[in-house]
């Protein structure tokens, strides 16, 4: 055979080959998804499933563009400026009440339980006066942006302190030019998130005042992965996918914090609990909020913003426990011994790489592992029977609960 003949021969084998792999299971071509996104620590789930193949396994190649604020990606997503947008859920009610039809494609991440757990808190200078939450009124205060997720948690969470929301000053500052504003004195205080409440602690030798969601509630929701209704009924099965892709990143974040604390802007000590299900209770709590301080005027539609795809993941309820050297389980503070049927957010923090917790029952078998630390959550659908919980591995702690009408 001539060369020219062999050259042209390889050609269409190669042609038929590329063919063939282009149609082969996993090598399909991906489709393109712009993700509007912000800066914070909590949005690197997505990053990590991309590292790890998650999205391209459901055909997704992830695009991001960062912007500061989620009330900046409603605006990017209403012009059609990206697919699906990561924002707080204030960001989503408003956009809902003022014709911006926004749906929640995948959920994200809740806050902590205290101040030493969270990632979003309210910072002051080293040198300052101010010590305490009641010491913040008559302050002035800078969110990323204003009526968004900062003001209505800083609000409620300063009334539930005693302290009058509206003698506070809110000032618009983007997260990445926050500490540059308190340390030259154009702010008395800074609401901030990871990584840059991080900075502020370790290089500025700011202070944590006062951490709005834990007090407002254990676990308060904080936001997630929303898309325009035209865009999602456009793209159904991207937009499924998606959600598969998330949640499966949001899954492997939560339970392998070292590699996301391996990411840039990820090696911080405070790590939102990342997690595919949502809690109803505390949204709706979040959006009476949102309107009682005037950052929406009515109720959002929540069957509209939370598809029932995502609402099955919704809990009736939450289950707090606990392992170190001892483990227990409570629900609003105290010992659980009696529940309802239902479905329930079950948070598990494991702080012995020693010891496990594990509850068993009808239809339930949880369990954290003896070699792993961190904040686990579950959701669980209790039915009418005895749950026995306990301690594994170097640990003591045991017992039942009853699960009745």
């Amino acid at each position: 055979m001539k060369a020219s003949a062999l050259a042209a021969a390889l050609l269409v084998a190669l042609a038929v080959f590329t063919s063939v792999a282009a149609g082969a299971p996993g090598r399909a071509q991906l489709t393109t998804v712009t993700v509007d996104t912000l800066p914070i620590s909590n949005a690197l789930p997505m990053t990590l499933g991309v590292q790890k193949g998650f999205f391209a396994n459901h055909g997704i190649e992830i695009k991001t563009q960062t912007l500061q604020s989620g009330n900046d990606i409603v605006l990017a997503l209403a012009n059609h400026n990206g697919d699906i947008g990561y924002l707080g859920y204030v960001p989503m009610m408003i956009a809902r009440t003022t014709g911006i039809p926004l749906t929640l494609v995948a959920a994200s991440e809740v806050e902590g339980t205290n101040v030493t757990d969270n990632w979003q808190d309210i910072l002051v200078k080293g040198s300052s006066s101010i010590r305490a939450p009641a010491d913040l009124a008559g302050k002035t205060i800078a969110a990323n942006a204003l009526k968004g997720v900062g003001e209505v948690v800083i609000k409620a969470a300063l009334q539930k302190a005693g302290v009058d929301p509206n003698s506070i000053k809110l000032v618009a500052i983007p997260f990445p030019s926050m500490r540059t504003a308190l340390n030259n004195g154009q702010v008395d205080a800074i609401w901030t998130p990871e990584p840059f409440l991080s900075q502020a602690v370790n290089i500025d030798g700011d202070r944590i005042v006062m951490a709005p969601g834990p007090t407002l509630g254990n676990f308060f929701p904080n936001g997630g992965y929303a898309a325009l209704n035209d865009w999602m009924k456009a793209n159904p099965t991207t937009a499924k996918n998606f959600r598969l892709a998330m949640n499966e990143s949001l899954q492997y974040a939560q339970t392998h914090p070292d590699e996301i604390r391996a990411l840039p802007g990820g090696n911080v000590p405070h790590l939102p609990v990342w997690s595919p299900s949502i809690d109803r209770v505390q949204l709706l709590q979040l959006a009476k909020y949102a309107k009682q301080y005037g950052v929406i005027t009515s109720l959002p539609n929540f069957t509209q913003l939370f598809p029932s795809d995502i609402r099955t993941g919704f809990a009736s309820g939450l289950l707090e426990a606990s392992v170190g050297k001892a483990a227990t389980i409570k629900q609003a503070g105290k010992l659980a011994t009696r529940l309802d049927p239902g479905s329930y957010i079950l948070i598990v923090k494991d702080t012995s790489s020693t010891a496990g917790f594990t509850v068993t029952g009808a239809g339930v078998t949880k369990s954290t592992g003896i070699k792993a630390k961190g904040t686990f959550r579950f959701t669980v659908k209790l039915s009418s029977g005895k749950y026995k919980w306990s301690a594994t591995g170097k640990a003591k702690g045991r017992g039942t609960f009853v699960v009745t009408k």
